[in-house]
């Protein structure tokens, strides 16, 4: 994972790190995605990075593109639901013991961040990129 010097803009501050696994719906109902991705949330945005040797540049939604964020239970499994502007959805499992404060802390996270900070341009290709790489999972 990329240090926080390599990553956050001035004024970004990390609020919780996490493991979480994308949940793909099946018609007879939810599978963990592989590899589990470490989610990294900052007071501006929701940094995911796959965990695999080959290093990713991580995939930043920063907090304008979010527009809803739920506990869930997905199967048997609790999850979080994150809906973004662009109609998509990432459904993700967390430990239990997790949920509340992964919740928590993407909520503190949508609190409008002072203007100015950060640059929104670059989260349709990030979200894109994300797409794809969950898509050849």
């Amino acid at each position: 994972m990329f240090s926080e010097e390599e990553l956050f803009v001035q004024g970004e501050k990390r609020l919780g790190l996490y493991q979480v696994q994308i949940a793909r719906p099946l018609t007879d109902g939810w599978a963990a995605a592989v590899p589990p991705l470490n989610a990294m949330v900052t007071n501006y945005r929701l940094i995911l990075q796959p965990q695999t040797r080959k290093p990713y540049e991580p995939a930043s939604i920063p907090s304008t593109y979010i527009v809803k964020v739920s506990d869930v239970t997905l199967g048997h499994r609790n999850g979080v639901l994150v809906a973004l502007k662009t109609g998509h959805q990432l459904n993700m499992y967390i430990a239990l013991d997790q949920v509340k404060k992964f919740t928590k802390d993407l909520r503190h996270m949508l609190t409008p961040p002072m203007r100015g900070h950060f640059a929104t341009d670059l989260a349709e290709r990030d979200i894109q990129r994300l797409i794809e790489f969950i898509n050849r999972m």
